[in-house]
């Protein structure tokens, strides 16, 4: 009977834990936010899925776990979004993810959003794009902020050394392409010098995530995009 009795215990445990470890997604104080933006025609020929959808929802499942895991910030693998970038919505999310911003052609109202949003405080990061990507990224943002132009990020800025003393930016990305590049990171600072988003050049975090999420790829490899992301997020909500 004794025996009977440890074992109910110990299922019971484990059907609360099963229960508790993926609340409902109002619980969470963050909220990861992926953006859907209108694209290039060149989108519907390159592509079968919508670039600003790669890797969705694996990618987001992995990074929330491990924030939740390694910060204290309170969330769980089912606390994502996706948010229109012309819909009020977008201010309800002090951090952005974009995916392929190669693709990016934005509308008049998205533009008007995106420079709200910014001037607001709010935080985006840029990923999963490769080679000529990074001058249309360059021209949406001259669109939005046509006085300020995006600079290349060196270790030395205190978005790499917030939570994680990252001591190198040298990376290898999750897969290479005949247009691909080192990669770098680049950023954009408002009128208080704050850093308002980050662009992961050359590089898929993105994929990373959604690799590791499925099982296909060791988690040592992935660890500094990680890391990386973890800064981002922390720089966001803390600045």
């Amino acid at each position: 009977m004794k025996k009977l009795l440890v074992l109910a215990v110990f299922i019971a445990a484990f059907a609360l834990r099963g229960i508790s470890d993926v609340p409902e997604k109002s619980d969470a104080e963050f909220i990861f936010a992926r953006v859907q933006f209108n694209m290039s025609y060149r989108a519907m020929f390159d592509y079968r899925e919508a670039p600003w959808h790669h890797d969705y929802p694996e990618s987001e499942d992995l990074f929330l776990t491990m924030v939740s895991e390694v910060t204290g910030i309170h969330t769980n693998r089912e606390a994502y979004q996706i948010v229109h970038l012309d819909s009020p919505d977008l201010f309800k999310y002090p951090f952005l993810y974009f995916s392929e911003p190669g693709y990016m052609d934005l509308t008049p109202k998205e533009i008007v959003n995106l420079r709200e949003y910014f001037n607001r405080g709010g935080f985006a990061m840029f990923d999963d794009f490769r080679g000529r990507a990074l001058e249309n990224l360059q021209v949406m943002m001259k669109k939005v902020f046509p006085d300020r132009d995006m600079f290349r990020l060196d270790r030395s800025h205190p978005v790499f050394h917030n939570f994680y003393d990252i001591d190198s930016l040298e990376m290898d990305p999750p897969y290479m392409n005949s247009d691909s590049g080192k990669p770098t990171f680049w950023g954009m600072k408002d009128d208080k010098d704050r850093l308002i988003f980050v662009a992961n050049a050359d590089n898929d975090f993105g994929e990373f995530w959604q690799w590791v999420d499925e099982g296909s790829l060791p988690f040592q490899p992935a660890a500094l995009s990680v890391r990386f992301g973890v800064n981002y997020l922390l720089y966001a909500m803390t600045h």
